[in-house]
């Protein structure tokens, strides 16, 4: 289990990447417990997410993803992969993906609703998984790479469509 420092960047699931703003004791009935005090880059003046450092991992906390590991996961978004026809099962299964904050997770979410949405109108639940699944990786990639929103957007597009990007950025 990977322990993180004060000032790391983290992944939560769901909210993204959060910064550690510190580690802290806190008493829990008659045992202390240390959490760690993460601080979500969109929301730092409003909002801190207390992890116990123990269950940090159990709860899907997780260090953002390497640079080359980049393409990988964009080769990964260009795979074909089937769609449950039934929406309960694949609203279930997406809800499952996307608690768990890994990033090839909520990949498959993203692919998922990206190919379903080129045969039928996705439901406000689907749009609203496919929308938040985007928005978390792209702002994990650009974070990790330095490059701008609209750069990362076109990447993801071109590899939903199953385009080669122009990952030559990424090497820098």
């Amino acid at each position: 289990m990977a322990a993180f420092r004060e000032g790391n960047k983290v992944i939560y699931p769901r909210l993204g990447i959060c910064r550690i703003a510190g580690v802290v004791e806190q008493s829990v009935g008659d045992m202390t417990v240390k959490l760690y005090a993460l601080k979500p880059l969109d929301y730092q003046e409003t909002t801190t997410v207390m992890v116990p450092v123990n269950k940090a991992e159990e709860v899907g906390v997780r260090k953002l993803i390497e640079k080359e590991d980049i393409p990988k996961l964009l080769r990964f978004l260009g795979k074909d992969i089937e769609v449950a026809t039934d929406h309960r099962k694949r609203n279930a299964r997406n809800a499952e993906r996307m608690a768990t904050g890994e990033i090839y997770e909520v990949a498959d979410s993203l692919k998922t609703m990206a190919k379903l949405s080129k045969s039928k109108t996705l439901s406000p639940e689907e749009q609203q998984t496919m929308s938040r699944a985007r928005y978390l990786i792209i702002k994990e990639i650009a974070h990790v790479t330095k490059l701008s929103t609209e750069e990362v957007e076109q990447m993801i597009d071109d590899a939903l469509a199953g385009k080669k990007s122009k990952t030559k950025k990424l090497a820098a």
